[in-house]
């Protein structure tokens, strides 16, 4: 994650270019990466597509490059409890990163430190916002597919991981500081683009829930500057 004021500020402005979304230091998915049934506590790695997982949290800069991420959740774990349960929103919440945001879909709580679309829009406003949000945090789901293209072992096209759970999680990690490398060393993306095939978060379990007190109050305060 940036640090410093300076880091702070670019890696905002590398998002504000993409559509003058403010503030923004980082786009937060969860991706599913299959592993075989484990022997113990089964039926926890089930996903709701009915197959053993690990439900992986990644959260990325403008460039691609991941800067935080988590792999120690069983894929029936909803991407809004792995959130609620991390260091990452533990820091937001002290306020290790003053009053920058990440960006997530409607699977994550509203809060002051992550906005989330609005999930039935009233007004242009509400829409012009719901449109700047999704071409800003499209970033993290392009992120997500390349390293799923990079590494096909975690991708459900090359089977699932023969792996223990914290087995496959250290294989799931190897191959997300990989990506970093290449991102940083300048590596082509893969050619044969590979669809994320991830399926979509329940929006009842995110979206308008304001779990942080002020989080709705920062949304409205940013629709209204820079898009009302």
């Amino acid at each position: 994650m940036p640090s410093t004021p300076q880091q702070l500020q670019t890696s905002a402005q590398a998002f504000s270019r993409v559509s003058n979304f403010p503030r923004v230091i980082g786009a937060i998915d969860g991706t599913h990466v299959a592993i075989k049934a484990p022997s113990i506590d089964e039926a926890i790695y089930i996903n709701r597509k009915r197959f053993h997982s690990l439900n992986v949290q990644v959260v990325c800069d403008g460039n691609g490059l991941i800067i935080n991420y988590s792999a120690r959740f069983p894929g029936s774990t909803h991407d809004a409890y792995i959130w609620r349960n991390c260091n990452l929103r533990h820091h937001f919440s002290r306020g290790t990163f003053g009053d920058y945001l990440l960006l997530g879909d409607s699977g994550y709580p509203l809060e002051p430190f992550i906005m989330t679309p609005v999930t039935n829009p009233t007004n242009e406003a509400e829409e012009l916002y719901n449109r700047a949000h999704v071409r800003t945090r499209v970033v993290v789901e392009r992120t997500l597919g390349i390293v799923k293209n990079r590494f096909r072992c975690i991708h459900r096209s090359g089977g699932e991981l023969q792996y223990t759970p914290l087995r496959s999680a250290k294989i799931i990690t190897a191959c997300l500081l990989l990506h970093n490398r290449c991102v940083r060393r300048g590596i082509p993306d893969p050619n044969d683009h590979l669809q994320e095939e991830d399926m979509p978060n329940e929006a009842h379990l995110g979206g308008d829930g304001d779990h942080g007190g002020t989080g709705r109050e920062t949304r409205d305060m940013i629709i209204r500057e820079f898009y009302g």
